[in-house]
Protein backbone atom coordinates (compact mmCIF):
# COMPACT_ATOMS: atom_id res chain seq x y z
CA UNK A 1 0.00 0.00 0.00
CA UNK A 2 2.70 2.35 0.80
CA UNK A 3 4.66 1.92 -2.53
CA UNK A 4 1.15 2.45 -4.37
CA UNK A 5 0.80 5.57 -2.47
CA UNK A 6 4.61 6.45 -3.20
CA UNK A 7 4.38 5.45 -7.01
CA UNK A 8 1.18 7.74 -7.03
CA UNK A 9 2.60 10.80 -5.77
CA UNK A 10 5.70 10.41 -8.42
CA UNK A 11 3.37 10.11 -11.43
CA UNK A 12 0.99 13.36 -10.03
CA UNK A 13 4.58 15.48 -9.14
CA UNK A 14 6.17 14.27 -12.20
CA UNK A 15 9.35 13.25 -10.03
CA UNK A 16 8.96 9.76 -12.07
CA UNK A 17 12.01 7.45 -11.61
CA UNK A 18 13.96 6.36 -14.41
CA UNK A 19 14.68 2.43 -13.21
CA UNK A 20 12.01 0.22 -11.10
CA UNK A 21 12.92 -3.12 -9.59
CA UNK A 22 10.63 -5.34 -8.43
CA UNK A 23 11.35 -8.57 -6.67
CA UNK A 24 9.68 -11.41 -5.02
CA UNK A 25 8.48 -14.83 -5.01
CA UNK A 26 7.23 -16.68 -8.25
CA UNK A 27 3.65 -16.01 -9.08
CA UNK A 28 2.65 -12.73 -6.68
CA UNK A 29 2.44 -10.24 -9.87
CA UNK A 30 5.75 -8.50 -10.33
CA UNK A 31 5.28 -8.47 -14.23
CA UNK A 32 1.61 -7.93 -14.19
CA UNK A 33 2.89 -4.86 -12.18
CA UNK A 34 5.20 -3.83 -14.21
CA UNK A 35 2.45 -3.53 -17.25
CA UNK A 36 0.39 -1.33 -15.11
CA UNK A 37 2.91 0.82 -14.41
CA UNK A 38 3.65 1.24 -18.10
CA UNK A 39 0.07 1.92 -18.37
CA UNK A 40 0.23 4.23 -16.08
CA UNK A 41 2.59 6.27 -17.45
CA UNK A 42 1.97 6.05 -21.08
CA UNK A 43 -1.72 6.40 -20.78
CA UNK A 44 -3.40 9.43 -23.00
CA UNK A 45 -4.81 10.54 -19.72
CA UNK A 46 -1.58 10.33 -18.15
CA UNK A 47 0.98 9.69 -16.35
CA UNK A 48 -1.78 8.85 -14.28
CA UNK A 49 -2.34 6.44 -11.37
CA UNK A 50 -5.27 5.11 -12.35
CA UNK A 51 -4.90 3.96 -16.14
CA UNK A 52 -8.19 4.62 -18.60
CA UNK A 53 -7.47 0.83 -20.41
CA UNK A 54 -8.93 1.96 -23.44
CA UNK A 55 -6.87 4.03 -24.96
CA UNK A 56 -4.54 3.00 -27.89
CA UNK A 57 -1.54 2.60 -25.52
CA UNK A 58 -2.98 0.85 -23.06
CA UNK A 59 -4.78 -1.56 -25.30
CA UNK A 60 -1.57 -2.04 -27.49
CA UNK A 61 0.44 -3.04 -23.77
CA UNK A 62 -2.05 -5.22 -22.95
CA UNK A 63 -2.17 -7.36 -26.01
CA UNK A 64 1.79 -6.87 -26.04
CA UNK A 65 1.83 -5.07 -29.16
CA UNK A 66 2.93 -1.74 -28.35
CA UNK A 67 6.25 -0.45 -30.24
CA UNK A 68 7.10 1.79 -26.82
CA UNK A 69 6.97 -0.69 -24.25
CA UNK A 70 9.08 -3.84 -25.24
CA UNK A 71 9.18 -6.65 -22.91
CA UNK A 72 12.50 -8.80 -22.76
CA UNK A 73 13.27 -12.17 -20.95
CA UNK A 74 16.50 -11.92 -19.15
CA UNK A 75 16.94 -15.78 -19.21
CA UNK A 76 16.99 -15.76 -23.54
CA UNK A 77 18.43 -11.84 -23.94
CA UNK A 78 21.41 -12.23 -22.17
CA UNK A 79 24.78 -11.26 -24.15
CA UNK A 80 26.39 -7.79 -24.21
CA UNK A 81 25.45 -7.26 -27.95
CA UNK A 82 21.69 -7.96 -26.84
CA UNK A 83 22.31 -5.21 -24.15
CA UNK A 84 24.29 -2.90 -26.72
CA UNK A 85 21.13 -3.25 -29.18
CA UNK A 86 18.93 -2.11 -26.59
CA UNK A 87 21.34 1.23 -25.37
CA UNK A 88 20.98 1.78 -29.29
CA UNK A 89 17.50 1.99 -29.51
CA UNK A 90 17.11 3.86 -26.09
CA UNK A 91 19.01 7.08 -27.73
CA UNK A 92 16.08 7.24 -30.13
CA UNK A 93 12.54 8.95 -28.71
CA UNK A 94 9.09 6.79 -28.91
CA UNK A 95 7.68 6.07 -31.71
CA UNK A 96 3.91 7.28 -30.25
CA UNK A 97 3.97 7.84 -26.37
CA UNK A 98 4.99 9.70 -23.74
CA UNK A 99 7.97 7.05 -23.04
CA UNK A 100 10.38 3.90 -24.06
CA UNK A 101 9.70 1.69 -21.59
CA UNK A 102 11.72 -1.43 -21.22
CA UNK A 103 10.54 -4.58 -18.99
CA UNK A 104 13.05 -7.09 -18.54
CA UNK A 105 11.74 -10.13 -16.63
CA UNK A 106 14.07 -12.64 -14.44
CA UNK A 107 16.94 -9.67 -14.83
CA UNK A 108 19.58 -11.62 -12.79
CA UNK A 109 19.48 -14.05 -15.93
CA UNK A 110 21.76 -11.06 -17.81
CA UNK A 111 25.72 -11.63 -18.14
CA UNK A 112 27.78 -10.14 -16.12
CA UNK A 113 29.03 -8.34 -19.47
CA UNK A 114 25.21 -7.68 -20.07
CA UNK A 115 25.31 -5.62 -16.84
CA UNK A 116 28.45 -3.63 -17.87
CA UNK A 117 26.62 -2.77 -20.69
CA UNK A 118 23.56 -1.51 -19.08
CA UNK A 119 25.47 0.58 -16.10
CA UNK A 120 26.17 3.29 -18.39
CA UNK A 121 22.83 3.56 -19.80
CA UNK A 122 21.25 3.54 -16.37
CA UNK A 123 23.99 6.31 -15.19
CA UNK A 124 23.00 8.93 -17.79
CA UNK A 125 19.60 7.67 -18.95
CA UNK A 126 17.99 9.53 -21.81
CA UNK A 127 14.67 11.78 -20.93
CA UNK A 128 12.27 9.45 -22.23
CA UNK A 129 13.84 6.40 -21.18
CA UNK A 130 12.55 3.62 -18.65
CA UNK A 131 13.53 0.41 -17.24
CA UNK A 132 11.17 -2.09 -15.18
CA UNK A 133 13.43 -4.95 -13.64
CA UNK A 134 11.32 -8.23 -12.33
CA UNK A 135 13.39 -11.05 -10.74
CA UNK A 136 12.89 -13.80 -8.24
CA UNK A 137 16.42 -13.86 -6.83
CA UNK A 138 17.23 -10.02 -6.01
CA UNK A 139 20.88 -11.24 -4.07
CA UNK A 140 22.23 -12.22 -7.67
CA UNK A 141 22.40 -8.23 -9.32
CA UNK A 142 25.21 -6.09 -8.51
CA UNK A 143 25.28 -3.41 -6.26
CA UNK A 144 25.80 -1.16 -8.70
CA UNK A 145 22.36 -1.86 -10.61
CA UNK A 146 20.95 -2.11 -7.43
CA UNK A 147 22.13 1.23 -6.36
CA UNK A 148 20.72 3.07 -9.53
CA UNK A 149 16.93 1.53 -9.11
CA UNK A 150 13.78 2.21 -7.19
CA UNK A 151 13.30 -1.18 -5.03
CA UNK A 152 9.95 -2.59 -4.46
CA UNK A 153 9.50 -6.13 -2.61
CA UNK A 154 6.96 -8.31 -3.53
CA UNK A 155 5.30 -10.73 -0.60
CA UNK A 156 3.46 -13.82 -0.45
CA UNK A 157 -0.13 -13.74 -0.94
CA UNK A 158 -2.04 -14.67 2.12
CA UNK A 159 -4.33 -17.97 1.63
CA UNK A 160 -7.22 -16.61 2.69
CA UNK A 161 -6.81 -13.41 -0.25
CA UNK A 162 -5.65 -16.47 -2.78
CA UNK A 163 -9.08 -18.54 -1.55
CA UNK A 164 -11.50 -14.99 -2.25
CA UNK A 165 -9.70 -14.82 -5.31
CA UNK A 166 -10.52 -17.89 -6.17
CA UNK A 167 -14.39 -17.79 -4.86
CA UNK A 168 -14.56 -14.85 -7.32
CA UNK A 169 -13.01 -16.34 -10.15
CA UNK A 170 -15.81 -19.08 -9.69
CA UNK A 171 -18.93 -17.39 -9.46
CA UNK A 172 -18.09 -15.69 -12.34
CA UNK A 173 -17.13 -18.48 -14.00
CA UNK A 174 -20.58 -20.37 -12.35
CA UNK A 175 -18.66 -22.84 -10.78
CA UNK A 176 -19.47 -24.63 -8.23
CA UNK A 177 -17.18 -25.45 -5.76
CA UNK A 178 -16.80 -25.85 -2.21
CA UNK A 179 -14.65 -23.32 0.43
CA UNK A 180 -12.73 -26.62 1.47
CA UNK A 181 -11.90 -27.25 -1.83
CA UNK A 182 -10.68 -24.09 -2.63
CA UNK A 183 -8.57 -23.58 0.72
CA UNK A 184 -6.72 -26.56 -0.16
CA UNK A 185 -5.87 -25.11 -4.04
CA UNK A 186 -4.68 -21.79 -2.07
CA UNK A 187 -2.71 -23.74 0.32
CA UNK A 188 -1.03 -26.24 -2.49
CA UNK A 189 -0.23 -22.64 -4.27
CA UNK A 190 1.79 -21.45 -1.05
CA UNK A 191 1.52 -17.91 -1.58
CA UNK A 192 1.44 -17.26 -5.52
CA UNK A 193 -1.67 -16.18 -7.08
CA UNK A 194 -0.19 -17.56 -10.74
CA UNK A 195 0.40 -20.88 -9.43
CA UNK A 196 -3.42 -21.03 -7.55
CA UNK A 197 -5.30 -19.87 -10.77
CA UNK A 198 -3.14 -22.95 -12.72
CA UNK A 199 -3.58 -25.24 -10.40
CA UNK A 200 -7.78 -24.32 -9.82
CA UNK A 201 -7.63 -24.31 -14.31
CA UNK A 202 -6.31 -28.11 -14.14
CA UNK A 203 -8.97 -28.90 -11.79
CA UNK A 204 -12.15 -27.19 -13.91
CA UNK A 205 -10.29 -29.40 -17.04
CA UNK A 206 -11.65 -32.62 -15.42
CA UNK A 207 -14.24 -31.44 -12.94
CA UNK A 208 -16.10 -29.39 -15.61
CA UNK A 209 -18.52 -26.82 -13.73
CA UNK A 210 -18.58 -29.18 -10.79
CA UNK A 211 -16.21 -29.51 -8.35
CA UNK A 212 -15.81 -31.93 -5.94
CA UNK A 213 -13.82 -32.36 -2.64
CA UNK A 214 -12.36 -35.73 -3.84
CA UNK A 215 -11.20 -33.97 -7.40
CA UNK A 216 -8.71 -32.47 -5.76
CA UNK A 217 -6.75 -34.84 -4.33
CA UNK A 218 -7.04 -36.99 -7.34
CA UNK A 219 -6.06 -33.94 -9.64
CA UNK A 220 -3.47 -32.22 -7.41
CA UNK A 221 -1.50 -35.06 -5.89
CA UNK A 222 -2.83 -33.63 -2.47
CA UNK A 223 -3.23 -36.37 0.40
CA UNK A 224 -6.71 -36.96 1.38
CA UNK A 225 -7.86 -34.31 4.36
CA UNK A 226 -9.15 -38.10 6.40
CA UNK A 227 -5.91 -39.32 5.90
CA UNK A 228 -4.59 -36.46 7.79
CA UNK A 229 -7.23 -36.49 10.54
CA UNK A 230 -6.46 -40.20 10.96
CA UNK A 231 -2.94 -40.06 11.59
CA UNK A 232 -3.27 -37.10 14.13
CA UNK A 233 -6.09 -39.15 15.80
CA UNK A 234 -4.07 -42.02 16.27
CA UNK A 235 -1.04 -39.78 17.64
CA UNK A 236 -3.56 -38.72 20.13
CA UNK A 237 -4.61 -42.19 21.00
CA UNK A 238 -1.60 -43.72 20.83
CA UNK A 239 -2.57 -46.42 18.31
CA UNK A 240 0.53 -47.46 17.13
CA UNK A 241 -1.45 -50.63 15.28
CA UNK A 242 -3.57 -47.55 13.23
CA UNK A 243 -0.86 -45.70 11.97
CA UNK A 244 1.35 -48.71 10.82
CA UNK A 245 -2.69 -49.79 8.90
CA UNK A 246 -2.52 -45.97 7.90
CA UNK A 247 0.87 -46.34 6.15
CA UNK A 248 -0.09 -49.51 4.58
CA UNK A 249 -3.06 -47.71 2.92
CA UNK A 250 -0.62 -44.62 1.65
CA UNK A 251 1.56 -47.64 -0.01
CA UNK A 252 -1.55 -48.91 -1.67
CA UNK A 253 -2.53 -45.74 -2.38
CA UNK A 254 0.86 -44.72 -4.06
CA UNK A 255 1.40 -41.27 -2.17
CA UNK A 256 4.59 -39.70 -2.13
CA UNK A 257 5.87 -40.55 1.30
CA UNK A 258 7.53 -36.88 1.58
CA UNK A 259 4.61 -35.49 0.07
CA UNK A 260 2.62 -36.66 2.93
CA UNK A 261 4.84 -35.51 5.65
CA UNK A 262 4.51 -32.05 3.77
CA UNK A 263 1.01 -32.01 4.28
CA UNK A 264 1.24 -33.80 7.91
CA UNK A 265 3.47 -30.65 8.72
CA UNK A 266 0.50 -28.04 7.88
CA UNK A 267 -1.94 -30.43 9.47
CA UNK A 268 -0.60 -30.23 12.76
CA UNK A 269 0.23 -26.74 12.48
CA UNK A 270 -2.96 -26.21 11.88
CA UNK A 271 -3.78 -27.96 15.00
CA UNK A 272 -1.04 -25.76 16.86
CA UNK A 273 -2.88 -22.22 15.79
CA UNK A 274 -6.40 -23.62 16.69
CA UNK A 275 -4.56 -24.59 20.48
CA UNK A 276 -2.71 -21.42 20.83
CA UNK A 277 -4.96 -18.40 18.75
CA UNK A 278 -8.33 -16.94 20.11
CA UNK A 279 -11.38 -17.19 18.38
CA UNK A 280 -11.92 -14.76 15.52
CA UNK A 281 -7.69 -14.43 15.04
CA UNK A 282 -6.88 -13.82 11.71
CA UNK A 283 -4.37 -16.77 11.91
CA UNK A 284 -7.06 -18.80 11.68
CA UNK A 285 -9.25 -17.58 8.28
CA UNK A 286 -7.99 -20.33 6.82
CA UNK A 287 -10.00 -22.69 7.85
CA UNK A 288 -13.87 -23.19 7.57
CA UNK A 289 -15.46 -23.29 9.91
CA UNK A 290 -16.81 -27.26 9.73
CA UNK A 291 -12.85 -28.02 9.57
CA UNK A 292 -12.35 -25.98 12.43
CA UNK A 293 -15.38 -28.23 14.42
CA UNK A 294 -13.50 -31.30 13.59
CA UNK A 295 -10.03 -30.20 14.31
CA UNK A 296 -11.36 -28.49 18.06
CA UNK A 297 -11.09 -32.30 19.79
CA UNK A 298 -7.29 -32.77 18.95
CA UNK A 299 -6.04 -29.02 19.81
CA UNK A 300 -7.61 -30.34 23.25
CA UNK A 301 -5.77 -33.91 23.54
CA UNK A 302 -2.68 -32.47 22.58
CA UNK A 303 -0.77 -29.91 24.90
CA UNK A 304 1.70 -27.34 23.64
CA UNK A 305 5.26 -29.10 24.38
CA UNK A 306 3.45 -32.29 22.24
CA UNK A 307 2.81 -30.19 19.24
CA UNK A 308 6.05 -28.91 19.38
CA UNK A 309 7.84 -32.10 19.75
CA UNK A 310 5.87 -33.58 16.80
CA UNK A 311 6.43 -30.64 14.45
CA UNK A 312 10.29 -31.08 15.27
CA UNK A 313 10.22 -34.87 13.94
CA UNK A 314 7.98 -34.03 11.34
CA UNK A 315 10.32 -31.35 9.85
CA UNK A 316 13.40 -33.68 10.83
CA UNK A 317 11.35 -36.87 8.96
CA UNK A 318 10.75 -34.42 5.81
CA UNK A 319 14.74 -33.99 5.47
CA UNK A 320 15.24 -37.63 6.01
CA UNK A 321 13.18 -39.41 3.18
CA UNK A 322 15.03 -36.97 0.44
CA UNK A 323 18.03 -39.80 1.02
CA UNK A 324 16.00 -42.68 2.40
CA UNK A 325 16.73 -45.99 0.73
CA UNK A 326 13.00 -47.20 2.30
CA UNK A 327 11.01 -44.23 2.78
CA UNK A 328 8.00 -46.51 4.24
CA UNK A 329 10.06 -47.51 7.26
CA UNK A 330 11.59 -43.86 7.92
CA UNK A 331 7.82 -42.97 7.85
CA UNK A 332 6.90 -45.47 10.28
CA UNK A 333 9.35 -45.14 13.04
CA UNK A 334 8.71 -41.31 12.55
CA UNK A 335 4.89 -41.96 13.49
CA UNK A 336 6.17 -44.51 16.12
CA UNK A 337 8.52 -41.82 17.56
CA UNK A 338 5.62 -39.53 17.78
CA UNK A 339 3.45 -42.01 19.77
CA UNK A 340 5.88 -42.45 22.39
CA UNK A 341 6.82 -39.18 22.90
CA UNK A 342 3.03 -38.31 23.60
CA UNK A 343 3.60 -40.97 26.79
CA UNK A 344 6.49 -38.29 27.99
CA UNK A 345 5.58 -36.62 31.54
CA UNK A 346 5.10 -33.13 30.77
CA UNK A 347 8.63 -31.35 32.33
CA UNK A 348 6.65 -28.78 34.77
CA UNK A 349 4.91 -32.30 35.86
CA UNK A 350 7.97 -33.90 37.37
CA UNK A 351 9.38 -30.93 38.46
CA UNK A 352 6.51 -30.63 41.20
CA UNK A 353 6.62 -34.85 41.64
CA UNK A 354 9.97 -34.30 42.49
CA UNK A 355 9.51 -31.43 45.18
CA UNK A 356 6.69 -32.98 46.53
CA UNK A 357 9.00 -35.87 46.88
CA UNK A 358 11.45 -33.91 48.60
CA UNK A 359 9.51 -32.62 51.07
CA UNK A 360 7.65 -36.12 51.94
CA UNK A 361 4.14 -34.92 50.41
CA UNK A 362 2.22 -38.16 48.42
CA UNK A 363 2.57 -37.46 44.60
CA UNK A 364 -1.07 -35.04 43.36
CA UNK A 365 -2.46 -38.44 42.27
CA UNK A 366 -1.46 -40.59 45.15
CA UNK A 367 -2.40 -38.32 47.43
CA UNK A 368 -5.50 -38.12 46.00
CA UNK A 369 -6.05 -41.84 46.02
CA UNK A 370 -4.31 -42.08 49.31
CA UNK A 371 -7.89 -42.03 51.95
CA UNK A 372 -9.41 -44.47 49.72
CA UNK A 373 -6.62 -46.82 49.84
CA UNK A 374 -5.34 -46.31 53.64
CA UNK A 375 -7.46 -44.88 56.56
CA UNK A 376 -6.34 -41.55 58.10
CA UNK A 377 -4.10 -41.87 61.06
CA UNK A 378 -5.84 -42.46 64.42
CA UNK A 379 -5.78 -38.93 66.39
CA UNK A 380 -4.13 -39.81 69.79
CA UNK A 381 -6.12 -39.39 72.83
CA UNK A 382 -4.13 -37.56 75.76
CA UNK A 383 -3.37 -38.86 78.84
CA UNK A 384 -4.78 -37.70 82.34
CA UNK A 385 -2.20 -35.88 83.87
CA UNK A 386 -2.29 -36.09 88.02
CA UNK A 387 -3.34 -32.93 89.93
CA UNK A 388 -0.12 -31.97 91.25
CA UNK A 389 1.97 -32.97 88.44
CA UNK A 390 3.59 -29.71 86.33
CA UNK A 391 2.04 -29.01 83.07
CA UNK A 392 4.71 -30.64 79.71
CA UNK A 393 6.64 -28.49 78.00
CA UNK A 394 5.60 -27.33 74.75
CA UNK A 395 7.12 -30.37 72.34
CA UNK A 396 8.39 -27.50 70.04
CA UNK A 397 11.15 -27.15 72.58
CA UNK A 398 11.35 -30.54 74.32
CA UNK A 399 13.21 -30.82 77.29
CA UNK A 400 16.59 -32.59 78.41
CA UNK A 401 15.78 -35.90 80.57
CA UNK A 402 18.29 -36.46 83.62
CA UNK A 403 20.23 -38.28 81.38
CA UNK A 404 19.51 -36.40 78.41
CA UNK A 405 22.85 -36.00 76.63
CA UNK A 406 21.88 -38.93 73.82
CA UNK A 407 18.40 -37.28 73.33
CA UNK A 408 19.79 -34.14 73.07
CA UNK A 409 22.34 -35.34 70.32
CA UNK A 410 19.72 -37.27 68.78
CA UNK A 411 17.40 -34.58 68.31
CA UNK A 412 20.43 -32.58 66.74
CA UNK A 413 20.85 -35.07 64.51
CA UNK A 414 17.36 -35.08 63.36
CA UNK A 415 16.97 -30.84 63.17
CA UNK A 416 20.40 -31.18 60.95
CA UNK A 417 19.00 -33.91 58.08
CA UNK A 418 18.62 -31.22 55.72
CA UNK A 419 22.25 -29.88 56.09
CA UNK A 420 24.56 -33.32 55.50
CA UNK A 421 27.57 -31.05 56.17
CA UNK A 422 25.98 -30.53 60.04
CA UNK A 423 24.65 -34.19 60.46
CA UNK A 424 27.39 -36.23 59.55
CA UNK A 425 30.12 -35.57 61.56
CA UNK A 426 26.84 -36.00 64.35
CA UNK A 427 26.40 -39.42 63.42
CA UNK A 428 28.33 -42.03 65.97
CA UNK A 429 29.51 -39.06 67.86
CA UNK A 430 29.36 -39.17 71.45
CA UNK A 431 27.99 -36.94 73.66
CA UNK A 432 27.78 -35.51 77.22
CA UNK A 433 26.14 -33.17 79.29
CA UNK A 434 27.91 -31.44 82.53
CA UNK A 435 25.50 -28.57 83.60
CA UNK A 436 24.42 -26.13 80.83
CA UNK A 437 28.15 -27.65 78.67
CA UNK A 438 27.43 -30.32 75.85
CA UNK A 439 30.61 -32.07 74.72
CA UNK A 440 30.62 -33.52 71.23
CA UNK A 441 33.06 -35.81 70.92
CA UNK A 442 33.22 -37.03 66.83
CA UNK A 443 35.44 -39.33 64.70
CA UNK A 444 38.63 -37.99 64.29
CA UNK A 445 37.83 -37.53 60.02
CA UNK A 446 35.51 -34.62 61.15
CA UNK A 447 37.12 -32.98 64.15
CA UNK A 448 37.67 -29.87 61.83
CA UNK A 449 34.60 -29.77 60.06
CA UNK A 450 32.58 -30.12 63.33
CA UNK A 451 34.91 -27.55 64.82
CA UNK A 452 33.96 -25.10 62.15
CA UNK A 453 30.10 -25.59 62.68
CA UNK A 454 30.60 -25.32 66.18
CA UNK A 455 27.82 -22.72 66.29
CA UNK A 456 25.63 -24.35 64.30
CA UNK A 457 25.60 -26.65 66.97
CA UNK A 458 25.24 -24.91 69.64
CA UNK A 459 21.70 -23.02 67.79
CA UNK A 460 20.61 -26.96 67.04
CA UNK A 461 21.21 -27.68 70.81
CA UNK A 462 19.45 -24.94 72.02
CA UNK A 463 16.46 -26.18 69.59
CA UNK A 464 16.98 -29.51 71.26
CA UNK A 465 17.25 -28.95 74.71
CA UNK A 466 14.97 -25.99 74.92
CA UNK A 467 17.11 -23.95 76.83
CA UNK A 468 20.82 -22.58 76.05
CA UNK A 469 23.33 -24.49 76.21
CA UNK A 470 27.52 -24.67 75.57
CA UNK A 471 28.89 -26.74 73.15
CA UNK A 472 32.54 -28.32 73.29
CA UNK A 473 33.69 -30.39 70.18
CA UNK A 474 36.37 -33.17 71.04
CA UNK A 475 37.64 -36.08 69.16
CA UNK A 476 36.99 -39.75 70.24
CA UNK A 477 38.98 -42.29 70.34
CA UNK A 478 39.19 -45.24 67.88
CA UNK A 479 38.10 -47.49 70.75
CA UNK A 480 34.81 -45.17 71.50
CA UNK A 481 34.12 -44.87 68.22
CA UNK A 482 34.08 -48.86 67.74
CA UNK A 483 32.24 -49.58 71.33
CA UNK A 484 29.69 -46.80 70.51
CA UNK A 485 26.24 -48.29 70.27
CA UNK A 486 24.36 -48.14 67.05
CA UNK A 487 20.58 -47.82 67.84
CA UNK A 488 20.28 -45.41 64.86
CA UNK A 489 20.99 -48.96 62.65
CA UNK A 490 18.39 -50.18 63.36
CA UNK A 491 16.04 -47.40 63.38
CA UNK A 492 17.07 -46.67 59.88
CA UNK A 493 16.42 -50.28 58.73
CA UNK A 494 12.31 -49.65 60.24
CA UNK A 495 12.21 -46.18 58.54
CA UNK A 496 13.47 -47.63 55.16
CA UNK A 497 10.71 -50.54 55.24
CA UNK A 498 8.11 -47.74 56.35
CA UNK A 499 9.19 -45.40 53.49
CA UNK A 500 9.07 -48.32 50.72
CA UNK A 501 5.36 -49.07 51.54
CA UNK A 502 4.80 -45.77 51.20
CA UNK A 503 2.71 -45.16 47.15
CA UNK A 504 4.27 -41.87 46.95
CA UNK A 505 8.26 -43.47 47.10
CA UNK A 506 6.57 -46.19 45.12
CA UNK A 507 5.67 -44.18 42.13
CA UNK A 508 9.04 -42.77 42.76
CA UNK A 509 10.91 -45.75 42.44
CA UNK A 510 8.67 -47.11 39.17
CA UNK A 511 9.10 -43.91 37.60
CA UNK A 512 12.97 -43.13 37.99
CA UNK A 513 13.88 -47.29 38.10
CA UNK A 514 15.55 -46.93 41.65
CA UNK A 515 15.96 -47.98 45.13
CA UNK A 516 15.50 -46.83 48.23
CA UNK A 517 19.23 -46.00 49.97
CA UNK A 518 18.56 -43.71 52.54
CA UNK A 519 15.77 -42.48 54.68
CA UNK A 520 16.34 -39.05 57.03
CA UNK A 521 13.17 -38.65 59.56
CA UNK A 522 11.97 -35.15 59.08
CA UNK A 523 11.25 -33.59 62.39
CA UNK A 524 10.30 -29.70 63.18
Amino acid sequence: MANSRENAHARHSGRIGHAFLLSGARGVGKTSTARLLAKALNCEKGPTPDPCGDCPSCKEITAGTSLDVQEIDGATNNSVDQVRELRESARYNPARDRFRIWIIDEVHMLSTGAFNALLKTLEEPPPRVKFIFATTEYHKLPDTILSRCQQYDFRMIPARDIQAHLRAVAEGEKIKVSDEALARIARAAEGSARDALSLFDQVLSFSGEEVRDEDISALLGLIDRELLLAASRSVAAGDTLALLELVERLSDYGADHRNFARELILHFREILLLKTAPDGSALLAFLVPEERDRMRPLAEAYSEEDLLRILDVLTQLETDLRWAQDPRVTLELALLKMVQMRRLVPFAELVDRVERLATGAPAAHAAAAAPAARPAPPVPTPRPAAAAAPSAPPTSTPAAPADGAAGILAAMIGLAATRPSLAQPLRGAQARLEGDTLTLDVAADFSTLATAHADDYRDLARKAAGRPLKVQVGVATAAEVQAAPAPAEAKKRRLMEEASREPAVQEALDLFGGKVVEVRENKP
